[in-house]
Order: structure tokens, then C-alpha cells, then sequence
């Protein structure tokens, strides 16, 4: 694009309005960091003499490891290692930190979303100002990402109905429910404080714990969870009742009990004969 179809598009991304007389201070501002974004991030600068070997074959690393995100999304993010070396997609996926992230299904919650990281985002890369549609974009793809099933996990199997249910809700709505459990399980793993006392048993290594002082070890090195109660297994009493109320949720609450002691116990955990006995009981 040249520069005036690359302001046009970015105006209209932004809803710009030049004729609003009293933005007119933020609007000057936000249309010359369009100027410097094209620049400085939508043109390649550098000759072809200008570019060495070694830096392009980091560039082509990088535009690899960031595959799965769609072409515009992609290329933004090589640009910006390209210029500035930082792996944008991690920075940006560090400020996700809404539990129940994998849940959304519509524009609202991702616009909501990238304008409470927006800022945050800005304040530690002064590059990114002005490029709040983008980290938008950026949003939508990084939760279709964790949404794609993994393909580790492409065989899991848990019973017929739940399946079913899983792969209906993947499909109408984009939500994965099974990866939102696997990352529920494991982020429970490493939160023992957050388990009922019920729940909580010491390892042998808990009366030994003055021995391992200047070791980094998580805490859940030293307390076993007890995957065999029958009540509130991973919190998911509280979970449930927090979680957005959606559609596809209502009325799940075993269906979820029993994606989650599955991601525990082939996942966190290996335990296959609890798992046969639970499935022969509950499902």
C-alpha cells in the first residue's frame, strides 16, 4: 500500500473521525503515528545489500516459530522482531491473564480485552503506540491458537456424549472446552494453596523441606492432590459458578469434572485404572 491507502485503512480500523473538532489533539496524534507504523514497521527499509545473512535467517526462524497465526498477523510480528529483536507473540500472550480466556466466543470480549492490555502493552514498548487494532488482531488469533487442538491430544477420548459435546461447542462457537480444562488442570497443579485441606496430601519430601532452602522448587513439590475425593474436585465448585455464563456451559458441570480428572490423570498425572473406575461409575 502506499502511504495514503495505508492511513485510509488504518483510519477507518480506528473509526477515526477528522471532522470531531474536539479530538482534535488526540485524533493529530494518533494519525502521525500512522506516518512513523508505516515507516518504520510497514515498509521493509533495508535494501536487499543492506540485509545480512545471518539476520535474515533469524527473521525466517522467527516468521516459523509464528506460523499458525494468519498472514497479517504473522508478518506484524516479524516486523517487529525484524526491527526491535522481541518475540511480541510471548510479551503479548504474558498480559493474557484472564482465566477464563479460552471461553470467549464473540468481538466484544476480544475488543474488551485488547484495550486492557493495550496500554499495559504500550508502557513497556513504546513502539506498539498507535497499534491498538493490531494488538486487537493479535488477540482473536492467539486465542484461536490455544483453541486448535493439540495434536498430542488429538486422540483423547472420554466418553461419547462428552465428545460429542466438546467437538459441537469447538465447532458453533470456537471454544475448546478441552483445552480450557488442560490448562485449568495444570495451573491447579502449581497452586496448592488454592486446594481444600481435604484435598492435601504431603509428599515425603514435605518434612525435608528445610533441605531444599536455595532450590527453586514449586510448592507443589511437596503436597500430592487427592484426585479421588468426591466432592469439589479442582475447585470446580467456585470455577463454575465464576465462569461466563454462556450458552454452551449451562448445565455442564459433570461433563466439565470429567474433561478435567481426565487432563489430571493423562496429563498431571498417570493413574489409568482411576480413571476406568471413574468412567464406569460416572459416565
Amino acid at each position: 500500500m502506499t502511504l495514503e491507502e495505508y492511513i485510509v485503512k488504518r483510519k477507518r480500523e480506528d473509526g477515526i473521525n477528522e471532522y470531531d473538532l474536539e479530538k482534535r489533539s488526540e485524533n493529530t496524534r494518533i494519525c502521525v503515528n500512522y506516518i512513523f507504523e508505516y515507516f518504520n514497521n510497514y515498509l521493509d527499509l533495508k535494501p536487499a545489500d543492506e540485509k545480512t545473512v545471518l539476520h535474515e535467517q533469524k527473521v525466517d526462524k522467527y516468521r516459523h516459530i509464528v506460523r499458525e497465526y494468519n498472514s497479517e498477523v504473522r508478518e506484524w510480528l516479524v516486523s517487529i522482531y525484524s526491527s526491535y529483536g522481541k518475540y511480541m507473540h510471548k510479551q503479548l500472550m504474558n498480559l493474557i491473564t484472564d482465566n477464563y480466556f479460552l471461553l470467549y466466543d464473540s468481538e466484544a470480549e476480544f475488543r474488551a480485552l485488547s484495550y486492557d492490555i493495550y496500554p499495559k502493552a504500550i508502557k513497556r514498548f513504546k513502539f506498539l503506540d498507535g497499534q491498538s487494532e493490531m494488538v486487537f488482531l493479535f488477540v482473536k488469533e492467539a486465542h484461536r491458537i490455544r483453541n486448535s487442538f493439540y495434536p498430542y491430544d488429538s486422540d483423547f477420548y472420554i466418553s461419547d456424549s462428552v465428545n460429542e459435546w466438546i467437538f459441537d461447542t469447538y465447532n458453533k462457537h470456537g471454544v475448546n472446552v478441552y483445552n480450557f480444562c488442560y490448562e485449568w488442570a495444570h495451573y491447579f497443579f502449581e497452586c496448592p494453596e488454592m486446594w481444600p485441606k481435604g484435598h492435601k496430601q504431603k509428599t515425603e519430601y514435605y518434612d525435608k523441606r528445610s533441605e531444599y532452602k536455595g532450590i527453586s522448587l514449586s510448592e507443589s513439590f511437596f503436597w500430592d492432590y487427592d484426585y479421588r475425593q468426591k466432592s469439589n474436585l479442582f475447585c470446580l465448585d467456585s470455577l463454575y459458578r465464576s465462569m461466563p455464563k454462556k450458552s454452551f456451559i449451562k448445565g455442564r458441570k459433570q461433563e466439565l469434572e470429567a474433561i478435567l480428572l481426565y487432563c489430571w490423570l493423562h496429563g498431571v498425572t498417570s493413574d489409568d485404572e482411576y480413571w476406568n473406575e471413574y468412567a464406569q461409575q460416572v459416565l
